[in-house]
């Protein structure tokens, strides 16, 4: 294995995954909703966008739609394979979203303690984008 120093996200994804495969199904259904959120509020999201740089608005959603299409594509497919689930959602740019969602997800009550832990060790509990959606 891997100094953890060494390892990139898809390593890291790949490593959570097998350490929690009973927590796969649980990850995705979060990396769900999340989407279902960004997609719901996209207009708001895009009109009031502030980053600059990289982290475009069209950069995001791109990222939350190829996530959502793999959801939706393999179902339970996905959260059954650990290296799949790994591959799919830790890979190039497509981690950033996954990262986003992990942290956000290890941050409600629902996330099992141990799994909270293991996020942290691995991404770092420091939020990739602060996203805020302005009601008008």
């Amino acid at each position: 294995m891997k100094a953890l120093s060494k390892m990139d996200n898809l390593d890291k994804g790949e490593l959570l995954c097998r350490l929690f495969p009973e927590e796969l199904e649980k990850l995705q259904n979060a990396i769900k909703e999340q989407c279902e959120y960004f997609l719901q509020n996209e207009t708001a999201f895009r009109e009031g966008w502030y980053q600059k740089g990289f982290f475009t608005a069209e950069f995001w959603y791109r990222l939350v739609q190829n996530a959502n299409k793999e959801i939706e594509k393999n179902q339970e497919k996905l959260w059954k394979r650990p290296r799949w689930f790994a591959d799919h959602f830790f890979d190039g740019h497509n981690s950033l979203f996954a990262l986003y969602c992990l942290i956000e997800y290890s941050e409600s009550e629902q996330c099992n303690p141990a799994l909270k832990q293991a996020i942290h060790l691995l991404f770092g509990s420091d939020k990739i984008l602060s996203i805020t959606l302005n009601d008008k």
